[in-house]
């Protein structure tokens, strides 16, 4: 608002800012004080002329009789400097004239003029009693409207109007009284502090007088809850709005940060600023989807979930693993960062079938009692004709020779086929043929925030907004 910046900058001693600020909030919301403001930046950066026009131009703007009389004697004053200003001008330039006839010299030169600012190269800060000279906005709000406002100081009155109305008023105390024909009659003193807009809203049902809040947090986009957090948020950062006077307790939460608590009190006509610096929580979330559902999931060799999964891990490097049914694993270590989350999508491949390997696997089992069967056979036979060779009766011709002869060839041969095959299902089980599973590391997201609207809170949002509209 340009009228606080306005202020900043007379605090800073910047006075030719300070008045450039008022000037053009004059020129969006003519309110005569903008106006008076800027004539005490101009006169407090030596800028006298200048001043007197403004001031001259506020009382034109401004009705209210005393802060007339105020200004009007001011004016007188401002008028009497420029004169005593200008005359000692006049005396000085004369004194050098005179010197410059007496000693024979040249032209004199003419005593320096007002600057259009009048400021020096570093303007000092103005003291308390500069400050208390800007003039301050005061806008009252009653619930219901229509209500007689009357504001008084030191037993004088110094306005009276039916709310709403937003008035110009000095800095100081003053006494407010509210009056109207369907409630009870209230009043409370309060503080108007200079150069910036006053609020007061009084709900008379309640006979409560409200301050003003504002709520800031760096990030923005936080929720702001205030004294009842079962009620849902008030709103979110940047937040303004009224609440009563008295002690409140003010929650900002953000998903991703670290929630912030604090206590502030709030006076009549008194707007409280609260500024909130969030730092990120210390653990973040993980979000694994796949191709396919249902699939495990496992963190630290702990399984966690199945897919699609979500979960709050401590920030730091995790070993996840994701595993599905009749398909390839896959795992990696990840870095979950803190108060964010990261986003993991995994494409699942098949596993190699294991067919072949049962066939092979089969057949060498074949091979292998057929090679026993042959030694068993092989073995009796020896025996058998051995016993004939020792008593002298094997026939040359004995055809179990023979048969015995070409069996122990088939009893190696079953052997070593068993033995091939073997190799062949064991190659076929280890074989891993296909892509790996993969997994890709999504970009990292903030928290998401979900809207919360609950029974009661809509009425308090939409008056916010009212309030700060008309306010600016």
């Amino acid at each position: 608002m340009r009228m606080e910046q306005g202020q900043a900058y007379f605090l800073q001693g910047r006075y030719a800012e300070s008045a450039a600020e008022f000037e053009a909030a004059y020129s969006i919301f003519p309110f005569a004080a903008f106006l008076y403001n800027a004539g005490v930046s101009y006169e407090a950066a030596g800028n006298l002329s200048r001043a007197l026009t403004l001031f001259e131009r506020y009382l034109e703007a401004e009705s209210n009789p005393h802060e007339r009389r105020a200004a009007e004697k001011r004016i007188g004053e401002l008028r009497e400097k420029i004169r005593q200003r200008e005359a000692a001008q006049a005396e000085a330039e004369r004194a050098k004239l005179e010197q410059g006839t007496a000693s024979g010299g040249g032209q004199a030169q003419p005593a320096s003029q007002e600057t259009p600012s009048g400021e020096a190269e570093a303007p000092s800060p103005p003291s308390p009693e500069q400050v208390n000279q800007l003039l301050a906005l005061i806008a009252v709000e009653t619930e219901p409207d229509g209500a007689t406002v009357t504001i008084s100081r030191d037993g004088e009155i110094v306005m009276s109007a039916a709310s709403p109305f937003t008035q110009t008023l000095s800095p100081g105390t003053y006494r407010i009284s509210i009056q109207h024909p369907a409630y009870n009659r209230f009043e409370r003193d309060f503080e108007v502090r200079p150069g910036v807009l006053n609020r007061i809203f009084s709900n008379l049902s309640q006979g409560e007088f409200w301050g003003y809040l504002r709520v800031i947090s760096d990030p923005p986009g936080a929720q702001v809850f205030i004294d009842d957090r079962e009620i849902g948020p008030r709103g979110q950062t940047p937040y303004e709005g009224p609440v009563q006077v008295g002690q409140h307790k003010v929650w900002v939460e953000k998903p991703g940060f670290q929630g912030v608590e604090r206590e502030v009190g709030v006076g009549v006509a008194e707007e409280i600023r609260l500024d909130f610096q969030l730092e990120r929580s210390a653990s973040g979330k993980l979000r694994v989807i796949a191709n396919l559902r249902g699939g495990r999931v496992f963190v630290d060799g702990h399984m966690v979930g199945t897919i699609p999964w979500e979960g709050e891990l401590p920030a730091g490097p995790h070993k996840v693993k994701v595993e599905h049914e009749g398909m390839k694993a896959w795992s990696q270590t990840v870095d979950v960062p803190r108060g964010q989350l990261l986003p993991i999508r995994v494409r699942f491949n098949p596993e190699p079938g294991k067919e072949g390997a049962v066939v092979a696997g089969v057949i060498g089992a074949l091979f292998l009692g057929g090679g026993i069967a042959a030694t068993v056979y092989v073995n009796d036979t020896y025996g058998s004709l051995s016993y004939l060779r020792e008593r002298g009766v094997l026939s040359s011709n004995d055809d179990r020779l023979d048969i015995g002869f070409w069996v122990s060839i088939g009893q190696y041969a079953g052997y070593g086929l068993a033995g091939i095959c073997a190799a062949l299902a064991i190659a076929n089980a280890l074989q891993d043929s296909g892509p790996p599973s993969e997994g890709t590391l999504l970009e990292v997201r903030e928290w998401s925030i979900v809207p919360k609207v609950l029974p009661g809170t809509m009425g308090e949002g939409a008056f916010g907004l009212a309030w700060s509209g008309r306010m600016r």
